[in-house]
């Protein structure tokens, strides 16, 4: 089961505010926003919060203690030693890396007994300087890269890329081209495919997309959609090789610069059409989604609706400002194996809990990593047209 917080949409957005007070050894310090795991606890009502999640709100230099806000609301003020990040988790168990499907992982982090132990305890795992437990630390880096590079392949296999034979097949997919814009946080490559014809820059729906996995692609699905025969355009947003994940801060901060590079494209050098309305339809596969369901919070005057393909709620994701987005639907096999079911219906509900809706369609005989195929694409574009 998802852990309680995915669903929660009562988290500020935090400022990178760094504590001042004693640090473990080795250990990340703890940041403003920060999730948390409370841990090793003694006194009576201190033991009934071993195992809750939280996030730091503010550091007490006076008294040393963080303000930690629970999922519940409440606030308590705890030592930076009670507090095992998120931040510290990915250093220990992936040697720093976000996963490639950061789902499993968060669950891992808000469940398994070995993190609810202070490091001081007996028997509690002392941290080789690579960030691994004791002498057994350059073995274990080998299963844990192994285990990531298979997650990596896993995630990419999701959405290969197409066949010699299939980008030679007509009528199948649409063709595309590819281009760069210069943005104020760097340059970003992004996919067209349009419908032909020389009555240019008259406005048509958008959708802006993006891919799941390494987010570097094109997704079959969204070729296969074929938005040039709807009378659609279709943007992919491609991210550079060494560049944040979408979904994260820096990420979603290029995704806003890019609308409104197109907004102000008044002579067609990023689009051969113009935005209907001003709005855009947001498609997102996976982290795809994910990040789109975090640019969509930033910008929800500019999202005419939102269409999640698998997914999950990124930290720090104000869920809330989507409250008066009417046209939300997410899609998830019912065989997924991933536990994405249940981050959508947590966001879902979480919607709920902030006054606005959200639509679940179960793929039925889909797993996590097929459910682009047995999607029905005329389901699908119903649902595109009428919030168009």
């Amino acid at each position: 089961q998802a852990p309680a917080y995915l669903g929660s949409n009562s988290w500020a957005r935090p400022s990178l505010l760094m504590t001042s007070g004693p640090l473990g050894q080795e250990a990340l310090p703890l940041r403003r926003g920060v999730l948390v795991r409370i841990r090793g606890l003694k006194s009576a009502a201190g033991t009934a919060l071993n195992g809750q999640l939280g996030r730091c709100d503010r550091f007490d230099s006076t008294a040393r203690r963080w303000g930690v806000v629970l999922t519940d609301g409440s606030s308590k003020a705890l030592k930076d030693e009670n507090l095992f990040s998120f931040d510290e988790y990915l250093k220990v168990a992936h040697g720093g890396i976000t996963p490639v499907d950061i789902g499993p992982f968060m669950t891992d982090f808000a469940t398994n007994p070995k993190y609810g132990a202070l490091p001081a305890e007996e028997g509690a795992v002392v941290l080789h300087k690579s960030g691994l437990p004791g002498k057994e630390a350059p073995k274990r880096e080998l299963v844990l890269q192994e285990e990531l590079k298979q997650a990596q392949r896993a995630g990419r296999k999701a959405s290969p890329r197409l066949s010699k034979e299939e980008e030679e097949a007509s009528g199948r997919f649409s063709d595309l081209v590819v281009k760069t814009v210069e943005l104020p946080s760097g340059p970003m490559e992004f996919a067209v495919m349009a419908p032909p014809g020389a009555d240019e820059r008259r406005p048509l729906p958008t959708i802006l997309a993006v891919s799941r996995g390494d987010q570097r692609h094109v997704a079959r699905l969204f070729r296969a959609l074929r938005p040039e025969l709807h009378g659609w355009q279709m943007l992919v947003a491609m991210r550079a090789r060494d560049a944040p994940d979408f979904w994260e801060p820096v990420g979603t901060t290029m995704l806003e610069q890019f609308l409104k590079a197109v907004l102000e494209d008044r002579d067609g050098d990023l689009t051969p059409f113009s935005v209907m309305s001003h709005v855009f339809h947001l498609v997102g596969v996976s982290h795809g989604a994910a990040a789109l369901l975090q640019l969509a919070t930033k910008v929800p005057e500019q999202t005419g609706s939102l269409h999640m393909v698998t997914g999950f709620l990124p930290e720090l994701c104000e869920i809330k400002a989507l409250r008066n987005t009417q046209h939300i639907h997410f899609y998830v096999g019912d065989r997924d194996e991933m536990g994405h079911r249940e981050f959508l219906k947590e966001i879902k509900e979480g919607l709920k809990e902030a006054g606005g809706q959200g639509h679940m369609h179960l793929v039925k005989g889909a797993s996590h990593f097929d459910v682009a195929e047995h999607m029905d694409l005329e389901d699908f574009w119903h649902r595109l047209e009428l919030a168009r």
